[in-house]
């Protein structure tokens, strides 16, 4: 079973409809896995796809899906927040190029490192790295200057 089909009957079982609007809002984050979306871009993709919808009903139902922890919202510095799905098991942390933007996942986590050193225990966290993609590091001679100059 895909999990568009796992999410809506999770949802079912929540006590929640499943309205073709919350159908479309997942199918587009499932269809682009780990790529992060803003709601304006769902919104987009979602009138796309044919289907009518409003931007505040996309909106309301990413704050219950966010609430339900189906999806994850990240912030990076940007004027709107960014949603994938929550994949359970999936933990990945997000590259953010700051020339082009792109972003790129990744699975490497330094707080795998921490244990429970001082009898702190991590329960949830937040790591978004900023730096430059390869092709702009390729195209763009400057940002190797820069990356010197912050090394001295």
């Amino acid at each position: 079973m895909n999990r568009s089909l796992e999410i809506l009957q999770e949802l079912k079982k929540k006590g929640y409809k499943v309205t073709r609007q919350r159908e479309a809002i997942i199918s587009v984050l499932g269809e682009v896995e780990h790529q992060l979306l803003t709601a304006q871009e769902i919104f987009e993709k979602i009138l796309g796809m044919g289907s009518a919808t409003n931007f505040s009903t996309v909106y309301r139902n990413l704050e219950m899906l966010l609430q339900e922890e189906i999806i994850r919202k990240v912030e990076l510095n940007r004027d709107a927040a960014y949603y994938e799905l929550n994949y359970s098991g999936d933990h990945h942390h997000h590259l953010i190029c700051k020339k082009c933007g792109s972003i790129q996942t990744t699975s490497f986590c330094p707080l795998e490192r921490l244990g429970d050193e001082d009898g702190f225990i991590p329960v949830e966290h937040k790591f978004e790295i900023y730096g430059y993609c390869k092709e702009c590091v390729k195209t763009d001679s400057t940002i190797d200057r820069e990356l010197i100059s912050k090394s001295d």
